[in-house]
């Protein structure tokens, strides 16, 4: 039967085998003893209805989603270590959002509107760098604020008897980190904490050491889909077999397109499959499907013997997970039917060090198939603007592509985030 609404805290996986051999759950809303292992993967009894074509592409429709899905939710925008010392800073845009990143003298991440409380200015005009003085001072007027958002000086004003500088501190966002992601949240109200959103992901990653991995290649590119199909197609391996013949190479399973595991005998069990989930051999995802440096100092045996596991918080962060480095995902829109993806190749520090290290190795297989994916995806946007199409529909093994649809659906019937006057 297909899957039910998920719950808060439940994140999706991809491309199924994967996720199988990781020991994800099999429905959607989990007892609690099968929380911290995942979403179950189960496949859909019937066709699903997808979500409305013109929600891909509709510009009123895009701002809505804006407000009820990217200002109300804990959204991943950068990397701790980009703020290694006090006073470094990094700007970010969060769907039309200035925000300031920075490290305060007691070693804390804030995050801040990028506008100065006197008349609006952006504050920061550069992507990153070091603030002077250890304060944040407006290019336009000169007003400076402490990194810990107080209004710190005024020059050239002249005094009144109203002005009370306690009241125009920064704006100031929600902000927290958690594998070394940094995360804000932009809603209004009571906000839920990050770590329910991020549900079984801490218990189940906790090996990777992700807060202590740093960034050995980034690329940042602009893809002319929307948010929703470059989620939708990271939940399926449906696509597989036409699109990634490199990565079916190292993983045979994905040759079922996203099936491998899924199918039943008569007594319900699963089958056993004929087609190994990797190729004998494979270590981790790299062109020969071989490891040049230690795998992660924390994982057991069986997280060591498996290649690559798949998580997805929805809406923007995407990990592809293997022994010996990490390939992430942050999604931003940047207008109906368009995002930038920032792709980071995550490593331990001593592996980037290494002699020798053969950084080219790791990049390859994920390169590639992230560029297919964006190639696809757009086709994909191209076609879902016909005046003919008024929704998609999933098959039986893109059961986490209709739980991804439940949630958009989700999250879009709540409360607007928009601040409502007094």
């Amino acid at each position: 039967m297909a899957n039910r609404t998920p719950s808060r805290g439940t994140r999706l996986a991809r491309k199924g085998p994967a996720a199988a051999a990781a020991g994800q759950p099999a429905v959607a809303r989990a007892p609690a003893a099968t929380q911290s292992r995942g979403p179950i993967r189960e496949p859909l009894g019937r066709l699903a209805q997808g979500l409305p074509g013109h929600w891909y592409h509709d510009a009123d429709h895009h701002r809505r989603e804006v407000d009820r899905i990217w200002f109300g939710s804990w959204i991943a925008v950068a990397r701790a270590d980009e703020l290694a010392a006090p006073g470094d800073y990094r700007v970010v845009d969060l769907a039309g959002q200035s925000l300031l990143l920075v490290r305060d003298d007691a070693g804390a991440v804030r995050a801040y509107h990028n506008t100065c409380r006197h008349r609006g200015s952006i504050l920061c005009t550069e992507a990153s760098g070091r603030l002077r003085g250890g304060r944040i001072t407006c290019p336009y007027h000169a007003w400076s604020y402490r990194l810990d958002g107080r209004l710190q000086s005024t020059p050239r004003r002249m005094p009144t008897p109203d002005f009370d500088a306690d009241r125009l501190g920064l704006l100031a966002v929600r902000a927290d980190l958690w594998g070394g992601f940094v995360f804000v949240n932009l809603g209004t109200g009571t906000v839920a904490p990050l770590r329910e959103s991020l549900g079984w992901m801490p218990g189940r990653l906790a090996g990777y050491g992700l807060e202590g991995l740093v960034v050995g290649h980034r690329l940042e590119v602009e893809v002319a889909a929307d948010w929703k199909l470059v989620c939708e197609n990271f939940c399926e391996c449906f696509h597989c077999p036409p699109v990634h013949p490199e990565l079916c190479r190292l993983v045979p399973a994905y040759r079922e397109g996203g099936a491998w595991g899924l199918r039943r005998g008569r007594d319900a069990a699963p089958r056993i499959e004929s087609t190994p989930q990797f190729r004998p051999g494979t270590e981790t995802l790299t062109p020969d499907g071989r490891s040049r440096v230690p795998p992660f100092r924390g994982l057991g045996e069986a997280e060591r013997r498996l290649p690559y596991q798949p998580a997805l918080l929805p809406p923007n962060l995407f990990l592809n997970l293997h022994p010996d480095y990490v390939n992430a995902h942050l999604v931003f829109p940047v207008g109906p039917g368009r995002v930038r993806i920032v792709y980071d190749w995550l490593f331990e520090p001593e592996a980037v060090s290494r002699p020798g290290f053969d950084l080219e190795h790791y990049l390859s297989v994920w390169r590639v198939t992230n560029a297919q994916d964006a190639r696809n995806c757009e086709w994909q946007q191209r076609g879902v603007t016909a005046r003919g199409f008024s929704h998609g529909v999933y098959v039986p093994q893109e059961f986490d592509c209709h739980r991804f649809a439940q949630w958009v659906r989700a999250k879009l019937r709540r409360p607007s985030t928009r601040q409502r006057p007094l």
